[in-house]
């Protein structure tokens, strides 16, 4: 009876076992003809559909045989193979790497902000059709990798010029979208249209490989800074001055009716 029970538990357990493997979300991540040097844009395969999220058909490539969403990397210095299947979870920072450039840090409102117009085929400037003379989707990719980099702890990488105001067109619009709303374009994204695709090499989420970004919903959504509770504030001291002006002109009215009636 007890070799028995034993037995049934095994099998349960395995069971179990094969069930939380099976449950893994995967992503299989690759380089492509709009690929800058080592950065995106990459097209991820994920075992989940996030296609339904926004994506628009100049965001999406075929790849490894299925249709993929195009993506960019938030991590410098954390590397991926591409080809290679991995696991993955979402999240709104990248997973700790031992130091390396980009692991540990919060998604920034100026990389979300930028991805989420990219990926919704809104990025203003950028060669979606891959048509003019000198013109390419090729380097507007790299220019917006290096945006998204810096956005993200100021990151920098070799072959890709340090983004500024005059020489990335992505990089100004993401500052002056923020500046906008009155914040910072690093202060960390708390909207639910953005989120970050933590690659793990094991199935225990234990060693990260390069962090990805995934639109998880259709409409924008950013927090407005504190913009709202500032305008409340506002109206509710406009309000007290208005009360306080009408109970003066009240008052007064009520002082000059008196006085029109001792003068009677």
């Amino acid at each position: 009876m007890n070799m028995l029970f034993r037995s049934i538990l095994s099998v349960t357990a395995c069971v179990s076992l094969t069930a939380t493997v099976a449950m893994a979300n995967t992503v299989t991540l690759y380089q492509g003809t709009y690929s800058y040097s080592v950065g995106g844009e990459f097209t991820a395969d994920t075992s989940q559909n996030f296609l339904g999220n926004g994506y628009v058909s100049s965001t999406e490539q075929v790849a490894g045989g299925q249709t993929g969403f195009q993506t960019f990397c938030i991590e410098s210095g954390v590397d991926f193979n591409p080809g290679t299947p991995y696991t993955y979870t979402l999240g709104t920072s990248t997973a700790p790497d031992s130091g390396a450039a980009g692991s540990g840090l919060n998604l920034s409102v100026g990389t979300a902000y930028l991805y989420y117009e990219f990926a919704t085929g809104n990025l203003t400037g950028y060669n979606y059709a891959n048509t003019g003379l000198g013109l390419s989707r090729n380097s507007d990719a790299g220019l917006l990798q290096a945006a998204i980099w810096a956005l993200q702890g100021g990151q920098t990488y070799s072959g890709y010029a340090v983004p500024t105001i005059s020489n990335n067109s992505f990089y100004a619009a993401a500052l002056a979208y923020c500046k906008s709303l009155g914040i910072s374009a690093t202060s960390a994204y708390e909207g639910s249209s953005v989120d970050v695709l933590q690659l793990w090499v094991n199935s225990n989420d234990t060693d990260p490989a390069q962090n990805q970004l995934v639109l998880t919903g259709s409409n924008w959504s950013v927090p407005d800074g504190g913009m709202t509770v500032m305008l409340l504030g506002v109206a509710i001291i406009v309000m007290f001055l208005f009360q306080s002006l009408y109970r003066k002109v009240q008052s007064l009215q009520l002082y000059t009716t008196k006085v029109k009636r001792s003068a009677k």
